[in-house]
């Protein structure tokens, strides 16, 4: 097979190199230039062709489609280049040597001894010589040559392969892009004995075809987003039994829902956060201050607001409120808000003395209590400063000033403050250095979660609260679970915000810490600029098939000192973001080299952007 391929090369050479120019160092080196270009156009043939199967099979690869990929990048940017290298030179080290050539007539060889310039006949130029030998520090010219050609342009030849994988591997895991551009590299090594002369016009024509196959592969263009949508839709569940519990909704026909049909009516009565659209600056040029808009006062060492934006508690009065009733251990004082799996009460504990949150679930079914013991168990495991604390579990039948309520109700710390949505929404968005405390923050709070087994799955701007003290808590573990735990998602329900969930999470894949991580760099990010990093969406629908797409973050901060970060954990693939202790410590680093507390409150204008 070698000696076919050897001889049918030596033919390819001999028809280019009357095209190619006789100037130094010949028609035969230049001829491997042209040759080396087509080998080059190896690995496009493969990212075109994995271009074109994505069209067919999406964002989402089986053990089949791996197989595929894999296999694509190895044969075509390592196998068949290999052979190409091998057969070329052994062609010039056969000539150079005086033997007869497979491929090549007599009159053929003769012109192969030909002296063009300085580098002498060019079957010796082009055959001998190994690539190893070429690397010797004693002869400095040909030391600068071998490390220009055989180390500088295969290096750039395997960035423009990766260049093209990633192109073919657009709207999709980019993982197989390592096949492609890892066996270019791999070449350097591999072609060790191959001759110098004809490996280094090799790698020219190698670089210039890996630069044409960028414009091949990015004709070929990227799946559409509806196919993207479609292959990372969970498969249709099983039709449900005879007697199928209530609550349990069909899709369009009778059939199972799409992923996004299926969040649609959980978050059609959702409060999206607010789009903010006020200046960063005052008319004077200077910073506009945040306060914490908290019933306890704004946050110490900030300017007042004005008269007609003073903070106002955010909390909502439903009916009257319950009178005390006696020998009762807890009174309800007012209902502070109602979420997906729960009702939050303001109420006087008077067992400890303390002002508490309560929290009932909707409905007393099993499914809804074990939920909340679950939530229960999670949440007294995690010990953090920036993490309410919970402080008992009860059931709503065991105390007369519960009544009214049903089920098991958690009393948690309550955490007199605002949303950071909110405070952002009548203030501004935040500073640099704010935005870093309350990142770093709430990133210890998840991490301590995390060792806990506990993911909260659903971190937003209206689940970080800022309290008098300027110091970010995270609440509202509503849909919390352990790791191991059964995925909610069985029951047919994808939990989270769409405008701030993961993309792997609204493709139907499991929350991990990874999830969390992005969902607060998102978080984080609508703090800097007053919008989700995706823009806002009319309803969770399209918001939920922006997340699962992986669309365009179109709305970062322009300028911000955390914009790289930023970047590094709003990835897509969830293996290349930073993990949360590394963040925290990236910020912390940065507020300390700026010369101001890391443990300082959340307010604005100590350094400018």
């Amino acid at each position: 097979m070698v000696d076919a391929l050897t001889a049918l090369l030596a033919g390819l050479l001999n028809q280019l190199r009357p095209l190619s120019s006789d100037v130094c160092p010949g028609g035969w080196a230049w001829a491997v230039s042209m040759l080396g270009i087509g080998v080059g156009l190896l690995p496009t043939a493969g990212t075109v062709g994995v271009a074109i199967r994505r069209k067919r099979i999406g964002s989402r690869y089986g053990v089949g489609e791996s197989v595929g990929l894999v296999s694509a990048g190895v044969l075509t940017a390592g196998l068949l280049p290999l052979l190409a290298f091998t057969a070329i030179g052994e062609v010039f080290a056969t000539a150079a040597a005086g033997e007869r050539v497979p491929g090549l007539s007599r009159s053929a060889l003769r012109t192969m001894g030909t002296t063009v310039c300085l580098v002498g006949s060019q079957d010796t130029y082009l055959g001998r010589g190994t690539v190893a030998a070429a690397f010797d520090p004693s002869r400095p010219v040909r030391f600068g040559v071998a490390v220009l050609l055989l180390a500088i342009v295969p290096l750039l030849a395997a960035l423009l392969v990766a260049a093209q994988a990633r192109l073919a591997l657009r709207r999709g895991p980019s993982w197989p892009a390592r096949f492609f551009w890892l066996p270019v590299l791999a070449l350097t090594v591999l072609t060790a004995r191959t001759p110098a002369g004809s490996t280094q016009h090799l790698w020219i024509g190698v670089a210039a075809g890996a630069l044409l196959g960028i414009v091949l592969t990015a004709m070929v263009g990227a799946p559409s987003r509806e196919v993207v949508r479609r292959s990372l839709a969970p498969p249709p569940a099983a039709p449900a039994p005879a007697g199928q519990r209530i609550g349990s909704r069909p899709g369009p026909a009778g059939g199972t829902p799409g992923i996004a049909d299926r969040l649609a009516e959980r978050f059609a009565g959702r409060a999206p956060e607010p789009v903010v659209a006020l200046p960063r600056r005052t008319a004077a040029g200077q910073p506009r201050p945040l306060l914490a808009a908290t019933p306890g006062g704004p946050v110490p060492g900030a300017a007042p607001p004005p008269p007609a934006q003073r903070a106002h508690p955010p909390t909502l009065v439903a009916g009257p409120v319950p009178a005390p009733v006696r020998g009762a251990r807890f009174r309800l004082i007012r209902r502070l808000g109602a979420g997906g799996f729960g009702r939050v009460w303001l109420a006087h504990d008077a067992r400890s003395g303390q002002t508490v949150a309560l929290k009932a679930a909707h409905a007393p079914d099993p499914e809804t209590e074990q939920r909340v013991q679950r939530e229960a168990a999670a949440l007294a495991a995690v010990r953090h400063p920036n993490c309410i604390r919970i402080h008992d579990l009860v059931h709503a039948s065991s105390d007369p000033g519960l009544d009214g309520l049903e089920g098991l109700v958690i009393v948690m710390e309550y955490v007199e403050g605002s949303p950071l949505g909110q405070l952002v929404h009548e203030r501004g968005p935040l500073d640099d250095v704010s935005a870093a405390r309350v990142w770093s923050g709430i990133a210890g709070a998840l991490h301590a979660a995390h060792q806990r087994g506990v993911l909260h799955r659903d971190i937003k701007p209206a689940n970080v609260i800022v309290d008098p003290n300027g110091l970010a808590h995270l609440i509202d573990f509503g849909i919390a679970r352990r790791t191991g735990d059964v995925t909610l998602t069985a029951a047919g329900f994808v939990l989270g915000t769409p405008d701030f969930l993961a993309p792997e999470v609204a493709g139907g894949a499991p929350a991990t810490p990874a999830s969390d991580g992005w969902q607060l760099a998102a978080t984080v990010s609508y703090a800097l600029t007053g919008h989700p990093p995706r823009g806002a969406h009319p309803d969770a629908v399209s918001g939920l098939r922006a997340a699962a797409t992986g669309a365009k973050l179109t709305h970062l901060p322009r300028r911000s000192a955390h914009m790289s970060l930023l970047k590094a954990t709003l990835r897509t693939e969830p293996s290349r973001r930073p993990d949360l202790p590394s963040t925290r410590r990236s910020l912390d680093e940065w507020l300390r080299r700026n010369g101001v507390p890391v443990d300082g409150p959340v307010t604005t204008g100590l350094i400018r952007r």
